[in-house]
């Protein structure tokens, strides 16, 4: 799909909520003067993080699954204390998650409640985003406007004692409503793609341990969710984001977990959760079943594995000696464009710098490959500014280097003779995390996208790239000797 296409798909998957088919988007991109074909429309819906894939080629929006949906939060007493709720990722996974939680509002009887600052210690407002991943809260900590004149970064992300966040004012919650501490929200989205909450004061602050008749429900209900939740770990395995896990959850299980008597998955994972947990997943945090590692590997994608896998599964088909090795069409234009940047002209040069040195070009391939990146080199030069592109050359420079060591070591796994899951998992995942950020990070280096102003933190970024791929090359270079020298046998000679 075109970009144009694109933007209008994503406003239409952002307020659209009801159940809809590709061939009715497809139609609405035709009213709008846009053409695309149903199989664009289809990849695009198969691809996209804000749909939810029905039976019968039917799909239905997050904001058309969530919106009404009821769930609850229960301030803490360090908030109730400032008077202030601080969002963070309690609303998820009803709200769209890419939404700065300070950029949330909230309301109650039609008024907007004010925005407030509040000040806490740096652990209690780390466990406040510990949903969109341990790994990033510093990050989403440190993006909120209260710590605008906080430079982060000087610091790599180390928090102070104390940081100060951006909430909702409980003043008019409190004076109007009559609400006391240990009282809980009763929520529901409004308006998705605006990200409008709206809340009600539900009188809990005597029932603070869960008993009587409410209470027993509210139990249920965690029973409910810790059951859920390992059910979707056996059909769906750690998904890509612990939001996307809930998300999966609560849309298969609205009916009984968005109810009035529901709890918040902050006060199950911190006091009722008996088998599920977060752990560790690479370099990232996923919900997983209590004491156990979180593999790379399972029934969940035995059809479809991640970037390692599927790569090497793939390549593993063809026969020895016949392996091939792929670089994405945006990914070339960055080494393209990275030549220019050290002043560079030798495009033979260059495709001994991206293939692995041990690589066999087959017969044809060197020259079609040069004539790709020929034509490539001619559309790219046309428009190149050096001056220009000083930070985004610097940022793409790293990327390119690191993603050279990332392909090789790739393409060391798609040529192994052993399966896959014989090598270290937790090393694996964090090869195809690295990979994926890299490519997301090119992307946008494509894009230009706030390459400036993210500078800093990009660079920060790759460095701790960089260091965890040296962490891990040692251990699987290791793995796959090992599997080298299993597979010879040894013949006896009579």
């Amino acid at each position: 799909m075109g970009v144009q296409a694109e933007n209008f798909a994503d406003q239409f998957l952002r307020t659209y909520c009801n159940v809809f088919t590709a061939r009715e988007l497809e139609k609405y991109c035709a009213h709008a003067g846009i053409r695309v074909s149903s199989q664009e429309v289809t990849e695009y819906l198969e691809t996209s993080p804000l749909v939810f894939r029905l039976e019968r080629g039917r799909y239905l929006t997050k904001a058309g699954a969530f919106t009404g949906e009821l769930f609850s939060i229960k301030p803490t007493v360090q908030e109730f204390d400032q008077r202030i709720l601080i969002p963070g990722d309690r609303c998820l996974p009803f709200v769209d998650s890419e939404m700065a939680s300070s950029a949330l509002s909230f309301c109650t009887n039609e008024r907007r409640l004010p925005i407030k600052t509040g000040e806490f210690d740096a652990d209690s407002a780390i466990d406040m985003f510990m949903l969109f991943g341990e790994e990033y809260a510093p990050q989403y900590i440190a993006a909120d406007p209260a710590n605008s004149r906080e430079d982060f970064l000087r610091t790599d992300f180390d928090m102070p004692n104390r940081v100060k966040l951006t909430g909702v004012d409980l003043t008019p919650l409190i004076e109007k409503q009559g609400m006391q501490r240990g009282d809980r929200l009763l929520c529901y989205v409004e308006d998705w793609n605006a990200g409008v909450v709206n809340v009600m004061v539900m009188h809990d602050g005597n029932n603070t341990f869960d008993c009587g008749e409410r209470g027993e429900r509210r139990l249920e209900w965690y029973t409910m969710l810790e059951n859920a939740l390992l059910e979707s770990f056996q059909q769906d395995g750690p998904c890509t984001t612990i939001e996307e896990q809930l998300s999966f959850v609560f849309f298969e299980y609205r009916e009984q977990l968005c109810v009035p008597d529901s709890g918040s998955v902050e006060e199950f994972l911190n006091r009722y959760a008996k088998k599920v947990g977060i752990g560790q997943f690479g370099v990232e945090t996923r919900l997983w079943r209590k004491g156990e590692d979180v593999p790379a590997v399972g029934p969940w994608n035995s059809a479809s594995l991640d970037a390692v896998e599927q790569r090497a599964q793939a390549l593993q088909r063809l026969e020895r000696g016949m392996t091939y090795f792929v670089v994405q069409p945006e990914v070339l234009d960055q080494y393209i464009l990275d030549m220019y940047y050290h002043h560079g002209a030798d495009l033979q040069a260059l495709i001994d710098r991206i293939y692995p040195s041990d690589y066999t070009f087959h017969r044809g391939e060197r020259a079609y490959v040069m004539l790709n990146m020929s034509q490539r080199d001619a559309i790219l030069q046309k428009s190149y500014n050096w001056f220009s592109d000083q930070a985004t050359g610097r940022v793409r420079e790293e990327a390119v280097a690191l993603m050279t060591k990332v392909n090789a070591l790739m393409y060391r796994i798609d040529c192994c003779l052993g399966p896959v899951k014989d090598l270290p998992q937790q090393e694996l995942v964090i090869l195809s995390q690295l990979y994926s950020h890299l490519l997301r990070i090119l992307q946008s280096v494509a894009r230009d996208e706030y390459i400036e102003e993210d500078f800093a933190s990009l660079m920060l970024s790759l460095e701790g790239m960089r260091w965890n791929f040296e962490d891990i090359e040692g251990v699987l270079n290791a793995a796959l000797d090992e599997q080298h020298r299993s597979s010879f046998k040894v013949m006896k000679q009579d």
